[in-house]
Protein backbone atom coordinates (compact mmCIF):
# COMPACT_ATOMS: atom_id res chain seq x y z
CA UNK A 1 0.00 0.00 0.00
CA UNK A 2 1.61 3.13 -0.96
CA UNK A 3 1.63 5.99 1.75
CA UNK A 4 -0.58 8.71 2.14
CA UNK A 5 1.31 12.47 3.26
CA UNK A 6 -2.00 13.65 4.20
CA UNK A 7 -1.66 11.85 7.64
CA UNK A 8 0.77 14.71 8.51
CA UNK A 9 -1.42 17.24 7.98
CA UNK A 10 -3.88 15.56 10.32
CA UNK A 11 -1.33 15.21 13.26
CA UNK A 12 -0.46 18.93 13.13
CA UNK A 13 -4.56 19.85 12.72
CA UNK A 14 -5.17 17.10 15.53
CA UNK A 15 -2.11 19.47 17.76
CA UNK A 16 -3.45 23.18 16.95
CA UNK A 17 -7.28 21.94 18.07
CA UNK A 18 -5.57 19.94 21.48
CA UNK A 19 -3.51 23.60 21.96
CA UNK A 20 -0.42 21.54 22.15
CA UNK A 21 3.37 23.47 21.50
CA UNK A 22 3.95 21.76 18.51
CA UNK A 23 3.88 18.00 17.37
CA UNK A 24 3.74 15.05 20.14
CA UNK A 25 2.60 17.71 22.91
CA UNK A 26 4.47 18.87 25.66
CA UNK A 27 6.63 16.38 26.91
CA UNK A 28 7.75 15.96 23.56
CA UNK A 29 8.60 19.32 22.76
CA UNK A 30 10.43 20.15 26.21
CA UNK A 31 12.77 17.74 25.37
CA UNK A 32 13.80 18.63 21.73
CA UNK A 33 17.01 21.05 22.58
CA UNK A 34 18.67 17.51 22.45
CA UNK A 35 18.35 17.68 18.51
CA UNK A 36 20.37 21.01 18.79
CA UNK A 37 23.08 19.22 20.23
CA UNK A 38 23.05 16.12 18.23
CA UNK A 39 23.77 18.50 15.27
CA UNK A 40 26.27 20.45 17.01
CA UNK A 41 28.33 17.63 18.54
CA UNK A 42 30.28 17.19 14.92
CA UNK A 43 32.92 19.81 14.51
CA UNK A 44 32.26 19.87 10.60
CA UNK A 45 28.98 21.38 11.09
CA UNK A 46 28.93 25.06 9.09
CA UNK A 47 29.20 27.97 11.26
CA UNK A 48 27.18 30.30 9.04
CA UNK A 49 25.49 30.30 5.58
CA UNK A 50 21.80 29.18 4.20
CA UNK A 51 20.20 25.97 6.06
CA UNK A 52 17.35 24.03 5.14
CA UNK A 53 15.22 22.26 7.82
CA UNK A 54 13.03 19.40 5.83
CA UNK A 55 9.75 18.33 8.02
CA UNK A 56 10.34 21.82 9.56
CA UNK A 57 6.65 21.79 11.46
CA UNK A 58 5.68 24.42 13.53
CA UNK A 59 9.01 25.77 12.90
CA UNK A 60 11.05 24.93 16.34
CA UNK A 61 14.34 24.07 15.04
CA UNK A 62 14.52 26.55 12.40
CA UNK A 63 14.14 29.34 14.63
CA UNK A 64 16.60 27.99 16.58
CA UNK A 65 18.87 27.91 13.88
CA UNK A 66 17.97 31.28 12.93
CA UNK A 67 18.88 32.08 16.72
CA UNK A 68 22.31 31.02 15.50
CA UNK A 69 23.21 33.21 12.83
CA UNK A 70 21.67 31.14 9.56
CA UNK A 71 19.83 31.94 6.98
CA UNK A 72 17.25 29.85 7.45
CA UNK A 73 14.53 28.15 4.95
CA UNK A 74 11.79 25.49 6.27
CA UNK A 75 9.95 23.14 4.25
CA UNK A 76 6.79 20.60 5.12
CA UNK A 77 4.54 18.70 3.78
CA UNK A 78 1.66 19.84 5.83
CA UNK A 79 -0.13 23.33 5.27
CA UNK A 80 -1.01 23.66 8.90
CA UNK A 81 2.66 23.11 10.03
CA UNK A 82 3.59 25.99 7.50
CA UNK A 83 0.80 28.30 8.57
CA UNK A 84 1.52 27.84 11.95
CA UNK A 85 5.31 28.47 11.91
CA UNK A 86 4.77 31.38 10.11
CA UNK A 87 2.38 32.65 12.86
CA UNK A 88 5.41 31.58 15.81
CA UNK A 89 7.99 33.37 13.79
CA UNK A 90 5.88 36.85 13.44
CA UNK A 91 6.51 37.16 16.97
CA UNK A 92 10.22 37.10 16.98
CA UNK A 93 12.59 39.11 15.51
CA UNK A 94 13.60 35.93 12.78
CA UNK A 95 12.98 36.41 9.01
CA UNK A 96 12.70 32.48 8.18
CA UNK A 97 11.12 31.37 4.72
CA UNK A 98 8.72 28.36 5.29
CA UNK A 99 6.93 26.78 1.95
CA UNK A 100 4.39 24.06 1.98
CA UNK A 101 6.47 21.17 0.03
CA UNK A 102 6.48 17.12 -0.72
CA UNK A 103 10.01 16.07 -0.38
CA UNK A 104 9.66 13.13 -2.03
CA UNK A 105 9.06 14.87 -5.53
CA UNK A 106 11.65 15.26 -7.66
CA UNK A 107 12.41 18.77 -8.25
CA UNK A 108 11.69 20.80 -5.24
CA UNK A 109 13.09 24.95 -4.96
CA UNK A 110 15.11 23.56 -8.61
CA UNK A 111 17.50 26.32 -8.20
CA UNK A 112 18.27 26.74 -4.59
CA UNK A 113 21.56 25.80 -2.27
CA UNK A 114 22.16 25.36 1.10
CA UNK A 115 25.23 24.70 3.07
CA UNK A 116 23.45 23.14 6.19
CA UNK A 117 20.50 20.87 5.30
CA UNK A 118 19.40 19.27 8.67
CA UNK A 119 16.31 16.72 8.87
CA UNK A 120 13.81 17.93 11.55
CA UNK A 121 13.04 13.67 12.13
CA UNK A 122 11.46 13.78 8.52
CA UNK A 123 13.49 11.07 6.96
CA UNK A 124 11.35 8.20 8.59
CA UNK A 125 8.60 9.80 7.61
CA UNK A 126 9.59 8.71 3.64
CA UNK A 127 8.29 5.60 2.69
CA UNK A 128 9.53 3.39 -0.21
CA UNK A 129 10.74 4.14 -3.39
CA UNK A 130 9.73 7.94 -2.57
CA UNK A 131 13.10 7.96 -0.28
CA UNK A 132 14.92 7.60 -3.28
CA UNK A 133 13.54 10.99 -4.80
CA UNK A 134 13.70 12.65 -1.17
CA UNK A 135 17.80 11.71 -0.93
CA UNK A 136 18.25 12.54 -4.54
CA UNK A 137 16.63 16.10 -4.09
CA UNK A 138 18.74 16.72 -0.58
CA UNK A 139 22.15 15.73 -3.08
CA UNK A 140 21.24 17.81 -5.36
CA UNK A 141 20.38 20.96 -2.65
CA UNK A 142 23.55 20.87 -0.19
CA UNK A 143 26.43 22.88 -1.76
CA UNK A 144 29.48 21.19 -1.99
CA UNK A 145 31.14 21.63 0.99
CA UNK A 146 27.83 21.56 3.00
CA UNK A 147 26.75 19.48 5.50
CA UNK A 148 23.64 17.17 5.60
CA UNK A 149 22.30 16.06 9.24
CA UNK A 150 20.29 13.38 9.53
CA UNK A 151 18.04 12.36 12.78
CA UNK A 152 15.75 9.45 12.43
CA UNK A 153 13.94 5.89 14.01
CA UNK A 154 16.58 3.14 14.20
CA UNK A 155 15.45 -0.64 14.06
CA UNK A 156 16.86 -2.71 16.91
CA UNK A 157 17.62 -5.44 14.82
CA UNK A 158 19.48 -6.06 11.19
CA UNK A 159 15.80 -5.92 9.41
CA UNK A 160 13.85 -2.74 8.15
CA UNK A 161 10.37 -2.20 9.43
CA UNK A 162 7.57 -0.06 8.10
CA UNK A 163 5.40 0.68 10.70
CA UNK A 164 1.20 1.42 9.42
CA UNK A 165 -1.07 4.29 10.76
CA UNK A 166 -4.53 2.93 10.38
CA UNK A 167 -3.23 0.69 7.65
CA UNK A 168 -1.40 3.36 5.91
CA UNK A 169 2.38 3.22 5.75
CA UNK A 170 3.86 5.57 8.71
CA UNK A 171 7.20 5.40 9.59
CA UNK A 172 9.80 3.58 7.39
CA UNK A 173 12.66 2.41 10.67
CA UNK A 174 15.69 0.84 8.97
CA UNK A 175 18.73 -1.15 10.54
CA UNK A 176 22.12 0.86 10.87
CA UNK A 177 23.27 -1.43 8.21
CA UNK A 178 20.93 -0.39 5.61
CA UNK A 179 20.67 2.64 6.36
CA UNK A 180 24.27 3.19 5.56
CA UNK A 181 24.21 1.32 2.31
CA UNK A 182 21.04 3.45 1.38
CA UNK A 183 23.31 6.89 1.87
CA UNK A 184 25.99 5.49 0.33
CA UNK A 185 24.53 4.81 -2.69
CA UNK A 186 22.16 8.02 -2.75
CA UNK A 187 25.98 9.82 -2.67
CA UNK A 188 27.18 10.37 0.50
CA UNK A 189 30.08 10.12 3.01
CA UNK A 190 29.14 9.28 6.43
CA UNK A 191 31.14 11.45 8.44
CA UNK A 192 29.37 10.77 12.00
CA UNK A 193 26.93 7.89 12.92
CA UNK A 194 25.44 7.56 16.58
CA UNK A 195 22.54 4.97 17.69
CA UNK A 196 21.06 6.21 20.40
CA UNK A 197 18.82 4.89 23.06
CA UNK A 198 14.72 6.05 21.93
CA UNK A 199 13.77 9.40 23.14
CA UNK A 200 11.61 9.29 26.29
CA UNK A 201 8.56 10.64 24.91
CA UNK A 202 9.20 9.88 21.59
CA UNK A 203 9.37 7.46 18.60
CA UNK A 204 7.78 3.79 18.82
CA UNK A 205 8.21 0.95 20.75
CA UNK A 206 11.09 -1.55 19.43
CA UNK A 207 13.23 1.40 17.93
CA UNK A 208 15.65 3.37 18.49
CA UNK A 209 17.41 6.76 17.22
CA UNK A 210 20.35 7.65 14.88
CA UNK A 211 21.74 10.63 14.19
CA UNK A 212 24.22 11.13 11.12
CA UNK A 213 26.34 13.81 9.65
CA UNK A 214 27.01 13.56 6.15
CA UNK A 215 29.05 15.32 3.15
CA UNK A 216 28.04 14.78 -0.29
CA UNK A 217 30.30 12.07 -2.15
CA UNK A 218 32.45 13.96 -5.27
CA UNK A 219 34.33 11.09 -5.90
CA UNK A 220 33.04 10.52 -9.53
CA UNK A 221 32.25 13.71 -10.28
Amino acid sequence: MKPDYLVHELKYQEARTKGWPGWGGPERMAGEGIWLDRLFSYGGVPSSGRALELGCGEGHYSRLLAEKGYEVVGVDVSETAIQWAKEKTTDTRYEIEYYQLDLSKPGILASDSFDLIADGNCLHCIIGEDRENFLANIRRLLAPNGLFFISTLLSLNDTNTIIDLKGIPYRHVPSETNLRIELDEAGFVIRKFVAHPRWKGFGHADTRHATVHLTKDTSNQ
